[in-house]
């Protein structure tokens, strides 16, 4: 038969266990928290990251398409370069200058 002193014993045990119990619950209720808080910041990270990166991956596609294409390009902003020219002198087509008299 368990004396009084064992039966003590056992009790204030259990109750240490139990309060350890609860201390580590909480704690790892704080871990996962921390752990989701820091699971979302670097989501955002990465998210921002790919967004950049893809930006990037744009603008050196069309750096490439207009040196590439840099010729056609040229051709076409000169041709309405002189059309614009032509629509100022009201459809007329452009002609020299008149010869100045001289007396």
């Amino acid at each position: 038969m368990p004396s009084l002193l064992d039966s003590i014993e056992t009790f204030i045990s259990s109750i240490f266990h139990a309060i350890t119990a609860v201390f580590s619950s909480i704690l790892a209720v704080f871990q996962s928290i921390i752990e989701t808080i820091f699971g979302v910041i670097g989501t955002a990270f990465q998210a921002a990251g790919t967004m950049i990166s893809g930006i990037a991956q744009t603008f050196e596609g069309l750096l490439k398409f207009l040196l590439s294409n840099i010729l056609v390009i040229g051709a076409v902003v000169g041709a309405l370069f002189l059309y614009g020219v032509y629509q100022q002198r009201n459809g007329k087509p452009i002609a020299s200058a008149p010869a100045k008299k001289t007396n």
